[in-house]
């Protein structure tokens, strides 16, 4: 399994809005070990529906966290054999429900991936595929910005 440090989660925050925000240390900390699911470490969709609903209920940062919180769990979710299956749209209005608590996470996670036809490449690091998601979903990072302030 591969998983998100307090220090990939910042850094994809000052990443996505372009500046370093403050945050609550205890509360990012509390959001990276939603990752982990205790006890049940092996159900991926699972644990991103934990990770997502933390990052988006918490809201460690100052602001971006709903930015933040796409491009994490995507992240998590890409690393450990998982595939986007939505366009940037779909994607977007997905996270957007979650955040107004009109769908669960376990919904918004089995209707934004699916099991991946094949591996990430040899030798891929989290952060190049952090930046690989930041690229590919610019679209659906824009429809996220607009009240991403807190």
């Amino acid at each position: 399994m591969e998983y998100l440090t307090v220090h990939d989660l910042v850094w994809i925050n000052n990443i996505l809005t372009g500046q370093v925000n403050p945050y609550d240390y205890v509360t990012l900390e509390a959001c990276m070990a939603a990752q982990y699911r205790y006890g049940e470490s092996q159900d991926v969709p699972g644990q991103a529906a934990s990770f997502l609903n933390a990052l988006l209920s918490k809201r460690p940062f100052a602001s971006g966290n709903r930015r933040t919180a796409f491009i994490a769990t995507l992240t998590f979710l890409n690393a450990n054999g998982y595939a986007t299956k939505v366009n940037d749209k779909q994607a977007a209005a997905i996270i957007l429900a979650v955040d107004r608590g009109e769908r669960t996470p376990q919904q918004a996670i089995a209707e934004l991936a699916a099991p991946a036809q094949q591996g990430l490449p040899s030798g891929i690091t989290l952060r190049k595929l952090i930046t690989h998601e930041c690229n590919l979903h610019v679209e659906a990072l824009k429809r996220l910005m607009e009240g991403d302030d807190g």
